[in-house]
């Protein structure tokens, strides 16, 4: 018999792009927020001297005039204008939200210039750098980077349409690959961020001997430059933000941040407003920074096991990647009827913030971009009409030769979709250098330990718990016969307990039922329908029931 079936088309997360609303509405925003706004938008405002910045853009590019400088996307850390010129070229200008990095802004800016520098001589396709601050000094009075405009569009344009598929598909995949290869195979001498020599911040850690490739790339490690590590209650200038030698220095430096974010929260209580967290938590994030205390050694023992190394050393050496390799940050030549078949062969990579140089095991993961998410599924049980097993073709659903074109034309297109996971998983496990990456249980849970610990007040101890509980599960398997038990346990929390779990699903249906994003920001369009939705959404909170 024909699958009974329905179709979930979720709201899609997209990142603002393109200018076709602000020529309707001249520079301004082109989303909304959906609360708190006066003072979310206060957070996000950032003043700069605009005639300033065009002059210095013009003289950049060797032009006389710019003609219009068009805000074209803004999220929660920066405001990206396109500038155009009076030889119809243009350029983009990337404005961070200084309050949000805190007093990690110059770091950020500087980091990224020197990291999008680095990806160029890795032969990874990034934007160009054209000219840049890092100081609120400047008469633009902001931080800033002004960057080649690459002419296409984002990948989240198209991913899901019908000319996405095939041929063009595989080859995009075997290029994103090849830039993260090229990526994992870059040396660097210690944890942090890197920086042009010129722009090294001050750093009480003696740097150790730079690697080939930071000698002659002009660079070298300085502090972290992740958001994370800046964000409000992260933000005093004299936390330790490294660089590090070693990664129990790492982990350790991230629960000495967190513990001093707590001090902060319990002497302001009212801060936690803006957190996940309540007061009662405490004492479960302070057990469980504890317990991170206890592993942090062990990691290092495990890394430096010289014989028979249960990590293989490519696991722990220092490289560089992309933080968030996803379809809004893959760029790629727009459609046109000559061009579909090579548009996909030489993507950009985009948005370089927040890069740092971490030892592999503690950085390598699936790509966005490749994640399959389903949007068909059985009407009877609910269960995706296609499930990704490793390595192994989808299977198909009985009877789909029996349902009308139309459906059939459905299936298909989800199909080609989930199969692009597959061919990724399939080419990654071919290389025997990453193999081990992929099948080493811990990697993910340690991939997640730090973000976990900086965002334990943040999001509330249910985060750092679970990862806590995976690395322990992974070390028992692993790592037990010859190291003996993991050092540290994490107990079982009371099952009534569970408010950070229902807070978490109740959100999720909350921004569905909104169609906005996580940070509430709603497409203009959508704005009156998400705010008649939102005073129904309030009226049937329950507190208890929704966490």
């Amino acid at each position: 018999a024909a699958p009974s079936l329905y179709i979930c088309l979720a709201a899609q997360q997209c990142p603002l792009r393109g200018n076709f609303l602000n020529k309707q509405r001249g520079v301004g925003s082109t989303t909304r927020l959906s609360y708190k706004v006066s003072t979310e938008q206060d957070i996000r405002r950032v003043n700069f001297n605009v005639p300033e910045l065009i002059r210095i853009a013009c003289e950049a590019v060797g032009r006389k005039e710019c003609l219009s400088m068009v805000k074209i996307a803004e999220g929660s850390f920066n405001k990206i204008f396109r500038m155009t010129f009076d030889n119809s070229k243009s350029i983009i200008a990337r404005i961070p939200s200084s309050r949000m990095f805190g007093s990690g802004a110059s770091n950020i800016i500087s980091s990224e210039v020197a990291v999008m520098s680095l990806a160029s001589k890795m032969d990874v396709n990034t934007p160009r750098v054209i000219a840049w601050s890092k100081g609120c000094d400047d008469p633009v009075g902001s931080p800033y980077i002004l960057m080649e405009d690459v002419e296409g569009v984002t990948l989240d344009n198209e991913w899901l349409e019908p000319e996405t598929r095939g041929d063009p598909v595989v080859k995009l995949l075997q290029q994103v690959a090849s830039g993260m290869q090229k990526m994992s195979n870059s040396q660097f001498s210690q944890i942090g961020s890197p920086y042009f020599l010129q722009d090294l911040p001050d750093s009480s850690n003696l740097l150790p001997p730079p690697t080939d490739f930071e000698t002659a790339s002009g660079v070298r490690i300085g502090p972290i430059a992740d958001f994370l590590w800046w964000r409000p209650y992260h933000d005093e200038p004299h936390l330790d933000r490294g660089p590090w030698n070693t990664v129990e220095d790492f982990v350790m430096a991230a629960v000495r941040i967190e513990r001093r974010a707590l001090e902060r929260h319990r002497e302001d209580p009212s801060s936690l407003a803006y957190t996940r967290s309540s007061i009662k938590d405490f004492d479960e994030i302070e057990d469980l920074l504890s317990q991170v205390e206890a592993f942090a050694p062990h990691i290092q023992r495990v890394i430096e096991e010289e014989e028979s190394p249960l990590l293989p050393k490519r696991m722990m050496e220092i490289c560089l990647m992309h933080p968030d390799i996803r379809t809004q940050n893959i760029m790629v030549p727009a459609l046109t009827p000559d061009n579909s078949l090579r548009r996909l062969s030489n993507p950009v990579f985009i948005d370089w913030q927040g890069t740092c140089t971490l030892p592999l095991a503690f950085q390598w993961y699936l790509p966005p971009l490749v994640e399959y998410k389903p949007r068909l599924f059985h009407q009877d049980d609910g269960r995706p009409v296609f499930t990704i097993n490793s390595l192994k073709d989808l299977e198909w659903p009985e009877g789909i030769d029996e349902l009308h074109p139309q459906h059939q034309a459905l299936f298909r297109s989800e199909h080609e979709i989930a199969t692009r996971n597959v061919l990724w998983n399939r080419w990654f496990y071919s290389q025997i250098e990453f193999t081990s990456v992929m099948t080493l249980t811990m990697q993910d849970p340690l991939r997640m330990l730090t973000q976990g610990i900086l965002r334990a007040c943040a999001d509330g101890p249910t985060p750092l718990r679970m990862t806590l509980q995976r690395i322990e599960l992974a070390w028992d398997m692993e790592f037990g016969r010859r190291l003996g038990p993991c050092p540290f346990s994490v107990p079982e929390p009371d099952l009534m307990d569970n408010r950070a779990a229902r807070f978490t699903a109740a959100r999720s249906k909350l921004v569905k039922r909104l169609k906005c994003s996580v940070d509430g920001l709603i497409e203009p369009e959508n704005y009156e329908a998400s705010m008649e939705e939102l005073k129904c959404a309030r009226a049937e909170w329950d507190e208890e029931s929704c966490g």
